[in-house]
């Protein structure tokens, strides 16, 4: 009873969750000792190459066109993951202009660490993030967690920020840059209309993404409100029920959340 009511929260949690977390911090890092805690939301909307379900594209089932768009589906469900999720961040500041950071975006767990470069007034932050990616959280739909998919993997992104803040830190802006490859593998079940719809079967992915971040952030001594938007093109291949399957898209997600620092 406790393992189903675990697994039920579990998928609730992740339902809709999507694959690219906002940063949501400016490019300057905190002061060392100094950490910040935060919660949002953020999205993510595809803008090109948005696939289809198999049937609605007019193909019949047990088609292989059918079997092959299912595929393609499924691939960008677990790699791209377009929908809603929850962001909760915590970060910490360390000497020699050094931050680290834990992030928790639904379907994935990113702790990362980054350097800010001092320009006068502005910053240039350079940041590598490693990842446990969650794509496809077990399902206890018919009374068994075999009804749904079961994908998890690893990704890193380096982001390359810009930034400008103003005095007290009322105000900050922030752009740039950002890369990131995930690998994963486990297994799916594929969509309505397709020929192998039935029993789960074998799926694995890599998936590239580049991206641009454009952030602002607002706020008084403690409390900050983070808004941010990144433009990413996807690209993702691998192998769903043993059919071969690749995607690009292009993608368009806003995030928000609010920080408090002491």
């Amino acid at each position: 009873m406790i393992r189903r009511w675990v697994a039920t929260l579990l998928a609730g949690v992740c339902a809709g969750c999507h694959g690219s977390g906002p940063l949501l911090h400016p490019a300057h890092v905190l002061r060392p000792g100094n950490v910040s805690f935060g919660a949002g939301l953020s999205g993510d909307l595809i803008v090109a190459g948005a696939t289809v379900a198999p049937l609605e594209a007019g193909a019949s089932a047990g088609d292989p066109a059918a079997t092959e768009g299912a595929a393609r589906r499924k691939l960008s469900e677990i790699t791209v993951s377009p929908g809603v999720a929850p962001w909760a961040s915590a970060r910490v500041g360390i000497d020699g202009g050094n931050e680290a950071g834990l992030t928790y975006t639904g379907r994935a767990l990113r702790l990362d660490g980054r350097h800010a470069f001092p320009l006068g007034e502005a910053a240039l932050s350079l940041g590598l993030g490693a990842s446990a990616l969650f794509a496809g959280a077990p399902s206890p739909s018919a009374g068994s967690i075999a009804a749904g998919s079961d994908v998890y993997g690893a990704g890193i992104d380096v982001p390359l920020l810009l930034g400008f803040r103003s005095d007290a830190d009322l105000f900050a802006l922030w752009f740039g840059p950002r890369l990131g490859l995930d690998l994963l593998s486990g297994e799916v079940r594929l969509p309505a209309g397709s020929a192998t719809q039935g029993p789960l079967v074998d799926a694995s992915g890599q998936h590239l993404r580049v991206g641009f971040v454009l952030g602002v952030r607002a706020g008084f001594r403690h409390v900050h409100v983070a808004l941010e938007a990144t433009a990413t093109y996807h690209h993702a291949m691998g192998e769903i029920g043993g059919v071969p399957v690749a995607l690009d898209q292009g993608t368009v997600a806003p995030g928000g959340g609010l920080t408090v620092t002491f």
